[in-house]
């Protein structure tokens, strides 16, 4: 990965580390500034995607709503 990458995608699985590790409001805020400036928008909905995919259908929902 980190021979192949793009800039941009080692930057964001970094962020993503940091904020899972802090675990707090302020790092999770800064991580969605950080993946509008290197993501595009498909890479961006991939990866919620991916992530909505990954709870159960009642989690999914109230994050869904949440980000409404």
């Amino acid at each position: 990965m980190s021979r192949y990458a793009k800039r941009a995608h080692k930057a964001v699985a970094r962020a993503i580390g940091y904020a899972l590790t802090l675990g707090d409001a302020s790092s999770w805020d800064k991580l969605t500034s950080l993946l509008i400036l290197r993501l595009s928008d498909a890479e961006r909905a991939a990866l919620a995607y991916s992530s909505l995919r990954s709870l159960s259908a009642e989690h999914a929902a109230l994050v869904v709503e949440a980000a409404i």
